[in-house]
């Protein structure tokens, strides 16, 4: 049996076909389901702004929620096509895995790995594409926040998560940290996330000036000292501008 989540997903789709309206009869007979159950989700989709209805005809057809929805998963990769040569050059300057991840305003408290070119390193951190972490334990999480008011405010009024014993959990002294991360233009994670490694991100700005993107590299404390941090840190954050730039943003410049 269909679970919920599939049957909602064929009626959607039925409307990506050839035909793109349909009656509940129709779309009952087509997809071999019940009419009450037909018209249960139908009613439910409605409500989310995914399906219109034709006041005079009762006809359904997909709504404009879900070509927003569209748009955003192909503005996502056109991102992550961007980016993609950018950190490739920036594992082969740095000698570490470089991430790419993004905040999403609907969670602020997780930033989710877009993408990953990994090194040659034996021992390096592995993220799937996908994963979170939560955002104030991650250099690339606290890169974002950083730069981007709206999130910050959101997470600094949670509760922080105790990741490991040297996440900060303390609203002011994260909003202290995010602070040194604005000054120098780079969050550093000293085992935040991970407690025997070290991350250094940088912001990444869309067309419209929203810092949504961070990019980022991990190493073990070992190869990731102070000097380390002083020498790798401009090229993550030379890489993290020219993918904005690739996206469409450019940089002020005060006079």
């Amino acid at each position: 049996m269909l679970t919920s989540v599939k049957k909602a997903a064929h009626i959607i789709e039925a409307f990506a076909g050839d035909r793109r309206d349909w009656s509940v009869i129709e779309l009952s007979l087509h997809l071999d389901m019940p009419q009450p159950t037909i018209h249960h989700f139908l009613s439910s989709l409605k409500e989310l702004g995914w399906i219109t209805q034709d006041r005079s005809s009762k006809r359904y057809k997909l709504g404009i929620k879900l070509w927003e929805i569209g748009c955003s998963a192909i503005n996502f990769r056109e991102v992550t096509e961007s980016a993609r040569s950018h950190l490739v050059a920036l594992v082969d300057e740095c000698g570490e895995t470089a991430h790419l991840g993004t905040i999403s305003t609907e969670d602020p408290k997780s930033v989710i790995y877009v993408d990953r070119v990994d090194s040659q390193q034996p021992v390096r951190i592995v993220t799937t594409i996908g994963s979170r972490a939560p955002s104030h334990s991650s250099a690339m999480g606290k890169a974002i926040l950083a730069f981007n008011e709206m999130l910050r405010e959101q997470v600094l009024r949670a509760p922080l998560e105790q990741v490991t014993k040297f996440t900060i959990t303390d609203p002011k002294l994260l909003a202290a940290d995010l602070q040194k991360t604005r000054e120098r233009g780079y969050s550093i994670g000293r085992g935040e996330f991970a407690g025997e490694m070290v991350g250094i991100a940088a912001p990444v700005y869309d067309h419209a000036g929203k810092a949504l993107y961070g990019v980022g590299i991990w190493a073990q404390v070992a190869r990731m000292t102070a000097e380390d941090i002083r020498q790798k840190a401009p090229a993550v954050v030379a890489a993290a501008e020219k993918i904005s730039r690739s996206l469409g943003h450019v940089r002020k410049i005060h006079s």
